[in-house]
């Protein structure tokens, strides 16, 4: 999966944070802002894979059809609004939490022949155009497995040198993909199906923006739920 950052407005031109993080970097939360779920996502899977065992494997070499997608970018965390005063001569750090507004797990669930859930996230990451045909399953889809939550960025940075007060808001998001599937494999009577249905992300990261600087059209839908929340007329 992949991480990132986004500075949008007058906060793109006053922040002075990494502007890109990839997968596999955590945040040091403490156990408060981004505190995760209760319960444990592997007995759940483990759940599923026993219920699962009951069906026959389905063959291979099938077709997926995709349908009711949604593929959209939204808004999991937020921070107060920082104010930073006019005329600030020092750079200010950004210490407001980012604080988990939604959860969000990644499944795959199914019925009808057992399907490998690393082989249906392969096959829509292609679908996607996150990866080739060709390319090994084996090394993954790039998309948020099964019993993964969804990560909140942290935000943090520090911003200075604005011309005027203004009130800069962290926020984090993902981008979350949700579908059902239809597997078809065989032919005539050995004809067989599996539907399911999909709940996954190929990235996640987090932007900072400015009550001060109204947002373009163009900005995410997370950033625009970001200004609302925080940036009320």
């Amino acid at each position: 999966m992949k991480r990132t950052r986004v500075h949008l407005g007058a906060a793109a031109a006053i922040v002075a944070a990494a502007l890109t993080c990839v997968s596999g970097c955590s945040s040091t939360d403490g156990g408060s802002a981004d505190a995760k779920p209760s319960g444990s996502a592997r007995a759940a899977a483990d759940k599923a894979d026993k219920t699962v065992a009951r069906e026959p494997q389905a063959c291979r070499g099938g077709t997926y059809t995709w349908f009711n997608m949604q593929d959209r970018s939204v808004l999991n965390g937020l921070a107060d609004p920082q104010r930073i005063a006019h005329g600030s001569g020092r750079m200010t750090k950004l210490t407001e939490p980012v604080r988990r507004l939604r959860t969000d797990q990644a499944s795959v669930v199914s019925q009808g022949p057992r399907l490998d859930p690393k082989q249906v996230l392969f096959a829509l990451s292609t679908h996607l155009g996150f990866t080739e045909k060709e390319d090994d399953p084996d090394m993954g889809s790039g998309l948020g497995e099964p019993g993964e939550y969804a990560e909140i960025d942290p935000g943090g940075g520090e911003a200075g040198g604005s011309h005027r007060t203004v009130r800069l808001i962290s926020y984090s998001f993902v981008r979350l993909v949700e579908t059902d599937f239809r597997y078809t494999c065989g032919s005539g009577e050995g004809r067989r199906t599996t539907t399911g249905h999909v709940v996954t992300w190929p990235s996640s990261g987090g932007g900072l923006i400015s009550c001060e600087e109204p947002l373009d059209k163009k900005a995410s839908a997370a950033a625009h739920e970001a200004f609302r929340l925080s940036c009320p007329a």
